[in-house]
């Protein structure tokens, strides 16, 4: 009877390990998604989060700007896939998946609620305002990186732009976030990224670690961030 508890409990523990690793590569990947465009395929990859808690992305690599939107709020569990192709603040296409009926629409407008208008939703996700105003993982945004840039401290010269890292006050030589800024032949890069953050004393990880993610990008709203932001280093 001992060696049988030993053995369900040794397979106990395999199969918690095996589900956490698991969950762990989905998260990893999930992430590694938002470094590469977009695709209609990849919105089922996209997670769902176990507590409820929306998710805002601004994507833009090369011509294409995306907003990805999780919305676990509603009635429908719904991740929206807003597609402006020219960067032009011009919708040009919209995709919703539905994980909890395997169902994708492409519907003429975004039907979550959480969506106002494209430049409008472009500006409060680079500004965080979106993530203070819902119920979503609160991302470190403009704010936080404007007020590193003008202590001066963290930022680092790095190929054609600058990366900017906000440490853990309690954990000195553990980064919660970082940035990249910079600008290279008329076209933008803009990333910001948080590994984790504090709500009382629990730390918080977010499912996706990007809520901007912009390469070579042309898009004007990122143009108008990152020469507003290179003003603070020249």
């Amino acid at each position: 009877m001992k060696k049988t508890k030993e053995f369900i409990l040794r397979i106990s523990l395999f199969v918690f390990l095996f589900c956490t690793a698991i969950l762990y590569a989905q998260d990893y990947g999930v992430s590694d998604y938002i470094l590469n465009p977009m695709t209609v395929d990849r919105l089922q990859f996209m997670p769902v989060t176990r507590d409820f808690r929306n998710y805002f992305i601004l994507q833009s690599i090369n011509d294409t700007t995306n907003i990805i939107i999780g919305d676990f709020v509603g009635a429908e569990k719904k991740i929206v896939l807003i597609i402006d192709e020219n960067s032009d603040n011009t919708i040009d296409a919209v995709h919703e998946w539905y994980p909890d009926t395997k169902k994708r629409i492409s519907p003429r407008k975004p039907t979550t609620t959480l969506f106002t208008d494209l430049e409008s939703m472009k500006r409060d996700i680079i500004s965080g305002k979106v993530f203070e105003e819902n119920y979503a993982y609160k991302m470190r945004s403009l704010a936080s990186l404007e007020e590193k840039l003008e202590q001066g401290s963290d930022r680092f010269k790095y190929r054609h732009g600058f990366t900017v890292k906000l440490y853990d006050p309690d954990r000195p030589n553990t980064i919660m976030s970082d940035y990249f800024f910079g600008r290279k032949g008329g076209r933008y890069d803009l990333i910001f990224k948080t590994e984790y953050y504090r709500l009382y004393h629990t730390i918080i990880r977010p499912r996706v670690y990007y809520s901007v993610y912009c390469s070579n990008s042309k898009d004007p709203i990122v143009k108008e961030t990152v020469e507003k932001l290179v003003k603070y280093v020249e």
